[in-house]
């Protein structure tokens, strides 16, 4: 009986990570430098529709070096959320830079992202992102 009784007991203590999800799996294997994640807007295209997300990974010690990633988040019609494209703007590791605040906004072309970064090197600090599919944008400093 005593047997049985730790079998019981050992499988119970066990049951959370077995009946893990796959979010809770996706957000626990998220690196550490993600520093930032939000909803920068909304997209629709070829029958699907749903969210820009912006997501930040930091480096560096003093002088730190932001890393920025968009990617587009589709909405079936059970209300489920699945990844369908992520990219890098690999100019802003480029320029070494780290971003201090943005904001954006999108529309029927795409989504805006203007970006006030700390530039070590003591160049441009304003920058503007404009996306318009995972295989075209532009990336410059900006003009206002």
């Amino acid at each position: 009986m005593l047997r049985v009784l730790t079998v019981v007991l050992a499988l119970a203590m066990s049951a959370p990570a077995a009946m893990a999800d796959a979010v809770s799996d996706g957000v626990a294997l998220l690196p550490g430098a993600v520093e930032d994640v939000r909803i920068a807007g909304t997209w629709s295209r070829d029958g699907q529709s749903g969210v820009y997300r912006l997501l930040i990974a930091r480096s560096g010690g003093n002088e730190l070096t932001a890393r920025l990633f968009v990617q587009w988040v589709a909405f079936a019609t059970d209300g489920s959320a699945t990844l369908v494209n992520s990219i890098e703007i690999v100019e802003v590791a480029e320029l070494g830079i780290d971003i201090v605040d943005y904001f954006s906004d999108s529309d029927n072309d795409g989504l805006s992202v203007f970006i006030q970064a700390d530039n070590p090197a003591g160049g441009d600090d304003g920058f503007e992102l404009f996306v318009f599919s995972p295989t075209d944008y532009l990336f410059d400093v900006a003009t206002n």
